[in-house]
């Protein structure tokens, strides 16, 4: 700090010293211009109109001038004399400054470097419009005189000034480098000795009796309570994260090779029988472990232990490396279920097909009586349909996770016109009131395909539950984030039931299982194609009053632009 003290000062002294004699060079110039134009005016006074105007007049006046440059020169600006030396008479001075005021105010200056006598002048110009005449009787309607002295410029002075002023630099950046040097260690002082006491306390209070430094002692004492505080806060945070870590089911491990755990909880120290100083067992063994690890890509490597299922996920985060182990036995059994409700959907399949079978072999045997055949005929065509929308059903929900088709922009205003269209006998059948409140223009980034599925379960729903005479509403807003409301006066979803009809094979009624295509798989695929596309979809309902389903439709985080609409 003292060092930087003493090289500012230097660096606002040495600037100080240069500008102020470059200020003063400015000034003795100026003075001195004012001088000549003082003292050239006072010359001009010595013109005769009467004498000669050419060159022996002009050496004349020069001689009375003391050596003072006289030019002689026509209204047209062509030079007639010059004491300085001969002048051609085509030498045009009509483009001179002060010949160029002369002409039109009477009189002019101006200051500028000669090349006829290498030296810088102060030219001073006066109109005379008197008859001149020459020696040889030549007769002029007046005419032009200039009377020039040599002068200094700026530069030339400052110049003049240099060795004084570079022994003068030298002289004042001494005294003030020492006076600083002497100011500095005297102030710095007892902020080198406050520092001491500072690094010495141990982060205690201290304390100073200068008044200046007082706000300075407040604040490190402050700052040193804050700190104890943090520190304390620390290890108190660090603590609860340690319990809530050891809390999680869960298992986190940090670490940079097998050898160096950073940070471990107990559920992963359980699962990976780790102990303290030793390698990971797990992590040097285990070959799909080796290579998740190895891999500098995030990895997921399966695992069982103790009868349970875990995935392990490793992310590699510079030189460290983050292993997440969930629990996903509940999952799995989860997806053996579904399998083995699919399995089941499957077997129960057999009695609509042994009686369509059995149906189908009394018509082809010809012997039934034609109303008998009929209601045979009507059997197998319904458990036929049946059998065709479950099977649809099933294969459209398991369709979602294997459709990695680009979206476009879709039309929603459009396709719920449409949807809408093919959902009227439904609606006049039960006598149901319809309400469409779209706004135009909306599009979603999706696929068509997706969305009708979407608008016709969730249409579907509120016909097939709703009640005789009721009503149902659909209501699309546009905007930043387009929202879709689709509420019924049906019946209406318990309030324990909520948590489960986005289950598969889920249905709040189950006499309506199967029944115009309600066999649980609805609801389920429109929440998984919303959690596909990173929509928001909820659900409110009060039993005997209705339900209504809402989706905010939430944009991609990343996207391309959309090549067309449908």
């Amino acid at each position: 700090m003292q060092k930087r003290i003493l090289f500012i000062t230097l660096i606002v002294t040495v600037a100080g010293v240069l500008l102020f004699s470059l200020l003063s060079a400015n000034v003795y110039y100026t003075s001195s211009l004012e001088f000549a134009k003082t003292q050239l005016k006072r010359y001009m006074l010595e013109f005769d109109e009467a004498a000669p105007f050419d060159a022996a007049g002009a050496a004349d006046l020069s001689e009375t001038l003391l050596g003072a440059r006289v030019t002689y020169i026509l209204k047209n600006g062509t030079v007639v004399a010059d004491s300085a030396g001969d002048a051609p008479a085509s030498f045009d001075h009509s483009n001179r400054e002060e010949v160029v005021a002369a002409l039109y105010k009477g009189e002019g200056f101006s200051v500028r470097g000669s090349a006829s006598v290498h030296a810088d002048l102060i030219y001073y110009c006066v109109r005379v419009d008197q008859t001149l005449r020459a020696s040889d009787g030549t007769i002029y309607d007046g005419g032009l005189v200039r009377i020039a002295v040599p002068t200094l410029s700026m530069w030339s002075i400052f110049a003049d000034s240099l060795p004084t002023l570079v022994w003068f630099v030298i002289l004042v950046v001494l005294c003030c480098l020492l006076f600083t040097w002497l100011s500095a260690s005297y102030i710095l002082k007892p902020v080198a000795k406050l520092t001491r006491e500072m690094a010495g306390s141990g982060g205690g209070r201290v304390s100073t009796r200068y008044k200046e430094l007082q706000p300075i002692v407040k604040l490190m004492n402050e700052m040193s309570d804050e700190l104890k505080d943090k520190v304390n806060k620390i290890k108190s945070d660090r603590e609860l994260e340690m319990l809530v870590l050891d809390s999680m089911e869960h298992g986190i491990v940090l670490f940079r090779d097998p050898r160096d755990i950073l940070l471990i909880n107990r559920t992963a120290a359980r699962i990976l029988d780790y102990e303290p100083e030793e390698p990971v067992r797990m992590f040097t063994e285990n070959a799909e472990v080796k290579a998740a690890i190895s891999s500098e890509n995030t990895a997921a490597v399966a695992y069982r232990f103790e009868e349970r299922d875990y995935m392990l996920r490793f992310t590699k985060s510079e030189e460290t490396r983050v292993l997440l182990i969930t629990d996903i036995t509940e999952s799995v059994s989860a997806e053996r279920s579904k399998n083995e409700l699919i399995a089941n959907v499957t077997h129960e399949m057999n009695t609509p097909l042994t009686a369509i079978k059995g149906f189908a072999e009394l018509l082809a045997g010809g012997n039934l009586p034609v109303e008998r055949a009929q209601q045979a005929a009507e059997t197998i065509l319904r458990q036929s349909d049946r059998l065709a929308k479950l099977i649809k059903s099933i294969l459209d929900f398991s369709a979602i996770d294997n459709d990695e088709l680009p979206p476009y922009a879709v039309d929603l205003s459009a396709l719920l016109v449409e949807s809408a269209a093919l959902f009227e006998p439904r609606l006049r059948e039960k006598n149901i009131a319809f309400s469409l409140q779209a706004e135009s223009g909306v599009t979603i980034l999706t696929r068509r395909e997706r969305l009708i599925e979407i608008v016709n379960n969730l249409i579907g729903n509120g016909i097939r539950y709703n009640r005789e005479g009721g009503s149902l509403t659909v209501t699309l807003t546009g905007g930043a984030v387009p929202e879709l409301i689709v509420a019924d006066t049906g019946i209406g979803i318990p309030e324990e039931n909520l948590s489960h009809i986005f289950s598969r094979f889920y249905t709040v009624d189950p006499s309506h299982n199967g029944e115009g295509g309600g066999f649980g798989l609805g609801l389920a695929i429109v929440r998984k194609l919303c959690r596909r596309a990173g929509w928001d979809l909820s659900v409110k309902s009060r039993v005997g009053e209705g339900t209504a389903f809402k989706i905010i439709f939430h944009p991609p985080a990343k996207s391309s632009a959309p090549q067309n609409v449908k």
